[in-house]
């Protein structure tokens, strides 16, 4: 008999219960993004209906947005299944396999993850990307490279980002409302005036608090980090998600921020509690970086993992040419989700193995240097010298 290491044995696996799978687990994802979609749906829709701007039909687009983004994957996936299922072409049969492969969830997310008023069309391409392209291409549910939703959002910001900027929506809504409601972002005000002041990238959008409400310009649901904490605490009380890997991934974007604040001549915490609450990081954190598929399994890889994808967003964010840097850097390291379990693996068997001291090594001073590297390039775009560092620059 196999002894276990490491902890109390015998371990009772949430798994191993009653009634507990894959669809219950899928159906607490659906869940915690309730408050998400519906404050959304407020900020977007019945808020802006209530100051008199637009229409009653208006007022539900953002809701039918989010949905149409669902029943687009839920379709796209269908049509999948009944034009390579050669042998079985029934509608008993496409229903049977959509019902294993949970496909209104990357849909859902699809949809959040894009700007207020973008055409349906756009919508509709984003979601070809990725039901057919980042999931089902890949073998469909389980064994996708790329985070389905994060992949067709990606494309269409790379591509059609410019079309989206210059749409009304569905309802060509007018310009007056679309800066009003979202229009520049924080991030872009921040990099299209690459300064680190209060006045200038806070004091537009109200204080820190309309941050965390979400009254902010941004995507569907991204802005609410009030939301998004609910979603999250419902996901960690039904131990669908670990509460250590968002937590990880959002304080190594805070620190990482208030160093480059202190460095450029702002050492207070609004600009690394700014950083953390502009763009789709608490999104990303709640609902992307602990997603099963594309990201670590074991707790050392999800703890390297969170390392990684927060330096890299930072990164990305104040030294590269994107304003946003989440969506990248979540790509990018989902490439190295595979070898990231495999080298901080641990077998709790009798041979009890632990993750090897070079692989530990190798990851660690991987890490380190790109930190030191991301806070000495962002430094340089926001102040004229780094007196202890200006030499590397």
């Amino acid at each position: 008999m196999a002894r276990f290491a490491g902890g109390k044995a015998p371990f009772i696996r949430a798994s191993e219960e009653k009634d507990y799978g894959t669809k219950v687990i899928m159906r607490d994802v659906m869940i915690a993004l309730i408050p998400v979609i519906l404050f959304s749906w407020y900020k977007n829709g019945i808020q802006v209906y209530i100051d008199g701007n637009i229409g009653l039909l208006e007022m539900l687009y953002p809701l039918f947005f989010i949905l149409i983004g669902g029943f687009l994957s839920v379709l796209m996936e269908g049509i999948f299944y009944f034009v390579i299922d050669k042998e079985n072409r029934t509608i008993k049969s496409v229903m049977r396999k959509l019902s294993l492969s949970f496909p209104a969830i990357p849909g859902l997310i699809l949809a959040l993850l894009l700007p207020l008023y973008t055409p349906i069309w756009v919508l509709i391409f984003a979601a070809f990307i990725a039901t057919i392209i980042g999931k089902m291409i890949f073998g469909g549910f389980g064994h996708n490279v790329f985070n389905p939703a994060l992949l067709g959002y990606a494309v269409v910001g790379f591509t059609l980002m410019g079309v989206i900027n210059n749409a009304g929506g569905l309802f060509n809504a007018s310009e007056a409302v679309i800066d009003a409601y979202a229009g520049a972002t924080p991030l872009g005000k921040l990099a299209s005036s690459g300064q680190i002041n209060y006045d200038t990238l806070v004091a537009p959008y109200g204080s820190l608090w309309d941050f965390f409400i979400g009254t902010i310009p941004g995507a569907l649901g991204e802005t609410s980090a009030l939301a998004i904490l609910f979603g999250g605490l419902y996901l960690v009380i039904r131990k669908v998600i670990k509460w250590y890997t968002p937590v990880i991934y959002v304080g190594t974007i805070f620190v990482l921020s208030w160093i480059i604040g202190a460095v450029t001549g702002d050492a207070g915490l609004w600009f690394p509690t700014y950083s953390i609450l502009s763009g789709g990081v608490m999104f990303a954190a709640v609902f992307m970086i602990t997603e099963p598929v594309t990201t670590p399994t074991n707790v050392l890889g999800k703890v390297f993992f969170a390392l990684f994808l927060g330096v890299f967003t930072v990164l990305f964010r104040f030294v590269g040419s994107l304003p946003e840097g989440v969506g990248t850097s979540l790509i990018f390291m989902n490439i190295f989700t595979l070898p990231i379990d495999k080298f901080t693996a641990v077998i709790r068997t009798k041979r009890f193995k632990k993750p090897g001291g070079l692989y530990l090594g190798i990851l660690t001073g991987l890490l380190v240097i790109l930190a030191v590297y991301t806070l000495v390039k962002a430094g340089a775009m926001y102040t004229v010298y780094i007196p202890f560092l200006g030499w590397v620059i």
